[in-house]
């Protein structure tokens, strides 16, 4: 059996052909997946880019209204103006579409397509990003040949940041060789498929060890030229990640893969490889666990 490397794995591109209900089993059958959602002023609406309402739905079934489901993963994948203007240290038009969605993404990613993109001093970009929307996400990075040092920029200005290697650009083409990690954790992207990913996710882990990293795809989960996200492909890949995936404890750091307890309020998993939580604590957030708030997932 592999060795589990992946801590989630992301699929991006949900959008109007589907209803965000249809997310919702898939979460309850591959509970290492995240939803990578793309935003972008210029193409909501459009073929992976999911119109506004949409997205209020989803955060709405996040959220719990009136299904709560806390432990689904959610990523905003930010496209267009509004990373050129994230980068020029101003946030004001993103922050006015963040609100009452942002609580809803542990994770924002910042989509650069392997275009130039100029910037500001990382002061300046903490400085414009110094509202409440910004603060406690992790930041995602594409490392795909031009905009590497972005990751350090955002580090400066003392955000989480990770990258994501994408040398394709988002275009969904596999690469020569995959790159090796940079830090602790880092994502791979770029043509991965539920037909190649047992064959990819092994040149994968010759290079990144032990892990954990995570993988994301998006163009090959659609169909009907494009127009479609398709669901039995996403259940395909998923499927095909199952056993790469674990899960890491938050307080021991064990590896699990079965008999996960998941925190309804934090909705991250934890182990008791490192003992029981005392008095019903959730080991990832440290909250008080009503004994209805964490249930037990036997995959």
């Amino acid at each position: 059996m592999p060795k589990p490397i992946l801590d989630r794995v992301t699929i991006t591109g949900a959008d109007d052909s589907i209803s965000p209900e249809d997310l919702l089993g898939l979460t309850v059958d591959y509970p290492f997946v995240e939803w990578g959602i793309l935003v972008s002023k210029k193409q909501e609406g459009s073929s992976r880019f999911p119109s506004e309402d949409w997205i209020k739905r989803l955060v709405e079934i996040k959220r719990g209204q009136p299904n709560p489901h806390p432990s689904m993963r959610l990523s905003m994948h930010v496209c267009g103006r509004w990373v050129r203007q994230l980068m020029m240290g101003d946030g004001r038009e993103f922050s006015m579409f963040l609100a009452g969605k942002w609580c809803a993404f542990e994770r924002i990613q910042l989509n650069f397509h392997a275009e130039p993109h100029q910037t500001v001093p990382a002061i300046d970009i903490w400085g414009g990003w110094n509202q409440d929307c910004f603060k406690g996400a992790q930041y995602i990075v594409q490392f795909d040949g031009v905009n590497e040092h972005m990751l350090h920029l955002l580090k400066n200005a003392g955000f989480d940041a990770v990258p994501l290697f994408d040398l394709s650009g988002g275009a969904g083409v596999l690469p020569e060789e995959w790159p090796k990690p940079v830090g602790n954790y880092c994502g791979y992207a770029g043509g991965l498929s539920p037909d190649n990913l047992e064959e990819q996710l092994e040149r994968i882990s010759q290079v990144c060890g032990g892990g954990p990293i995570w993988i994301d795809t998006e163009t090959r989960v659609r169909s009907d030229h494009d127009r479609q996200f398709d669901l039995g492909l996403v259940r395909d890949f998923l499927e095909a990640a199952r056993p790469w995936a674990g899960y890491e404890c938050p307080r021991c750091g064990a590896k699990m893969q079965e008999d996960v307890v998941w925190c309804g309020l934090c909705g991250k998993p934890f182990c008791y490889a490192c003992g029981s939580p005392p008095e019903g604590i959730c080991g990832a957030c440290g909250e008080k666990l009503a004994k209805e708030t964490a249930g037990d997932n036997n995959e």
